[in-house]
């Protein structure tokens, strides 16, 4: 198994494979990252209408399709992948303290570096970046490390829970989020991406993200989503005090007995949610929008805890491991796919370069079978290069400008991989 910055370093050979099933979820998680990423950034009143959508001749497709994404990918894929960042911010933590290192500039230099990437991963390239406020979240992380478990516990679910709604909430009531609302101002902006993106405009379509950026951080977006991000961290950091995902082989009963329950209740209540998406607002007293938040805010860790228990007992499992363990090398180098993903999502919307230029012109029946071959692509590429070199581009690089070293690239035959 060779490290990553969110495996645990220089840790016993005896205990190293214990690690992989994080690696296996990291994986797992970008797979669905990459979906609802490019469903959303290529979907309605992004970069196309919703009058164009429907005029589509796979629009019907479309529409079955996107319930499907919404029931088990959308919020799930985020959650996971905040979580496991949570999980391995704490972790790596914990360990640089046991070993003596100076783990407080060690972790915040880690996460200063993330922080700096993800804004220029935003600026430059994606509109859709999450790792800016990854790197906010992981400051707060660090400076509430001495909580105890119950605070940590109740703090993270409420923030998990309830933070993003109380903020759109708080932007709506106040009257701040309605100084953007313009639905005609909209519908140009959505045009004037689409029009940038089919021309291959790229600095154009670059400056206008960034406008619409700045138009979702004065309404509240950024704020919604760091707390959005911290809950999920917090609920890693309070896992990896237990040890249940490092220790995954031991509580195999565990996560046996909580997989159906997770979720069923998940899915039950997030399928609730969907089917009364047509119900006016009237109902329930006018009280039908709170309910469906509700229902969509609870199922969502359900579900994406359900993931975690079904993927370490197929990980496990002695007849179906084969199903999951090739998502390891691309978790492995989660950092490295997650950015490539951003490239391969401007390309297939964009027409820069060699790129599809599908902004306005599909749906998700397209871009779920090009999700699924550019994924597919990741975990061969992965795979191979994981074989002879010891971290990805982007993670050796993090590593390098975080302790200020240029770690081993090439894997020397005495490191073993994970597979």
């Amino acid at each position: 198994m060779s490290l990553t910055l969110d495996t645990p370093a220089l840790v016993p050979t005896a205990k190293r494979d214990r690690y992989v099933v994080m690696d296996v979820l990291r994986g797992f998680a970008l797979l669905g990252v990459m979906t609802i990423n490019l469903y959303e950034f290529g979907g309605v009143d992004i970069l196309i209408t919703a009058d164009q959508l429907a005029a589509l001749p796979s629009a019907a497709l479309d529409e079955r399709l996107q319930f499907w994404i919404k029931l088990f990918v959308y919020d799930k894929a985020n959650t996971l992948f905040a979580f496991l960042f949570g999980l391995g911010f704490w972790i790596q933590m914990e360990r640089l303290q046991a070993r003596g290192a100076p783990f407080r500039s060690i972790y915040l230099r880690r996460a200063a570096i993330l922080l700096i990437i993800g804004w220029v991963h935003l600026l430059c390239l994606f509109g859709w970046d999450i790792l800016h406020i990854y790197g906010i979240a992981a400051f707060i992380l660090f400076f509430s490390r001495k909580l105890p478990d119950r605070a940590l516990l109740w703090i993270g679910l409420t923030l998990l829970l309830f933070a993003r709604p109380f903020v759109t909430w708080l932007f709506d009531a106040s009257g701040i989020k309605g100084l953007f609302d313009d639905p005609v101002a909209a519908e140009a902006g959505v045009l004037a991406r689409q029009a940038a993106a089919q021309s291959g405009d790229f600095l154009t379509f670059i400056a206008l993200m960034n406008k619409d950026y700045l138009t979702w951080f004065l309404s509240g977006g950024l704020l919604g989503w760091i707390f959005y991000a911290l809950g999920r961290f917090f609920m890693g950091a309070w896992v990896a005090r237990r040890g249940w995902i490092q220790n995954a082989s031991d509580n195999l009963p565990m996560f046996r007995r909580w997989l159906w329950p997770l979720l069923l209740a998940g899915l039950l209540l997030e399928s609730i949610h969907l089917f009364t998406e047509e119900i006016p607002e009237t109902a329930l007293f006018g009280q039908i929008g709170l309910l469906r938040i509700l229902l969509h805010v609870v199922a969502t860790p359900l579900i994406a805890a359900g993931y975690i228990c079904a993927m370490v007992l197929l990980f496990h499992g002695r007849s179906l491991s084969w199903l999951v363990r090739p998502f390891a090398p691309v978790g492995q180098m989660a950092l490295t796919n997650y950015l490539t993903q951003s490239v391969a999502i401007i390309l297939i919307l964009t027409s820069v370069g060699p790129g599809l230029g599908l902004a306005g012109k599909a749906g998700a029946s397209t871009f779920v079978p090009l999700v699924v071959t550019f994924f597919t692509a990741q975990i061969l590429f992965s795979h191979f290069w994981m074989k002879f070199f010891a971290f990805g581009p982007a993670e050796w690089l993090w590593r390098a400008l975080t302790y200020g070293t240029r770690p081993r690239f090439i894997r020397s035959a005495a490191q073993p991989q994970s597979t």
